[in-house]
């Protein structure tokens, strides 16, 4: 759910499998959003041995994907 929603959205279209974009319309939602799309990473985090990266681009959207500049088993937070 994207617009107003406190669960992930679903991958958009063209984006890989370890990619989860997140857009919360309430401030209150953001933390069970996000423990939601690194539950939903985990996974790919997991078979390519990578950490997970939630990156906030702002309006209330958020980026949490398996990204190989964190190491295995880490969450990090960017702004963009």
């Amino acid at each position: 759910m994207k617009a107003g929603g406190s669960a992930p959205s679903r991958p958009r279209e063209g984006l890989s499998p370890g990619v989860v974009e997140v857009r919360v319309g309430n401030p209150n939602d953001v933390l069970r959003a996000l423990d939601d799309a690194v539950r939903a990473v985990g996974e790919a985090a997991d078979r390519y041995g990578t950490g997970i990266m939630i990156t906030d681009v702002g309006g209330g959207g958020y980026v949490v994907r398996a990204h190989p500049a964190v190491p295995h088993g880490l969450v990090r937070e960017r702004r963009s």
